[in-house]
C-alpha cells in the first residue's frame, strides 16, 4: 500500500481536523512530520508543513471530501441534527415544553456561589407541555 500526500498545513491541528473527516468516511489517513513541528513549531516551513497521506486508491475521493470541506460544506450538518435531537419530546415529537432546573444543582450553586461560575448550571429536565412526558438532556 502507497501513500500519496493529498494535502499539507502548517499546524497539526488543521492536519487532525481533516483526518478525522477522512477516517469518518470510511479513508485510511496518515499524518507525515507532526511530531517534529509539535516540538519546533518554526520546523513547519524547513519540512514542508504536517503532510496528511492517504492510500493511492483513496485518493481521488479523499479530495473530493477535503474540498468539501475546506469551503464548509460540513458546517453545519452535526449541530443541525443536535438541535432537532434536543428539542423534541422523545414520546409524542411535540416540540414545545417547559425546563426547570434541578433541584440539587441549585442547591449546590446556592451553597458554593464561586462554583456556578467555573461549572454553569443549565436547565436540563424537560417537559412536554401536550403529553405531560418528562425527560432529562
Amino acid at each position: 500500500m502507497s501513500l500519496v500526500t493529498v494535502r499539507t498545513f502548517t499546524n497539526p491541528w488543521d492536519a487532525y481536523i481533516v483526518k478525522g473527516r477522512l477516517e469518518s468516511e470510511g479513508i485510511s489517513v496518515f499524518i507525515a512530520n507532526e511530531h517534529h513541528i509539535w516540538v519546533n513549531w518554526p520546523l513547519s516551513n524547513a519540512l514542508g508543513g504536517v503532510k496528511v497521506k492517504v492510500p493511492t486508491k483513496q485518493l481521488e475521493r479523499a479530495e473530493k471530501i477535503i474540498e468539501l470541506h475546506m469551503v464548509g460544506g460540513y458546517a453545519d450538518f452535526d449541530n443541525e441534527k443536535k438541535i432537532e435531537e434536543e428539542n423534541v419530546c422523545p414520546n409524542c415529537g411535540l416540540t414545545e415544553y417547559s425546563s426547570h432546573y434541578p433541584i440539587p444543582k441549585l442547591l449546590l450553586v446556592i451553597i458554593t456561589l464561586g462554583i456556578a461560575i467555573i461549572f454553569p448550571i443549565r436547565a436540563s429536565k424537560h417537559k412536554c407541555l401536550q403529553c405531560q412526558q418528562r425527560w432529562t438532556y
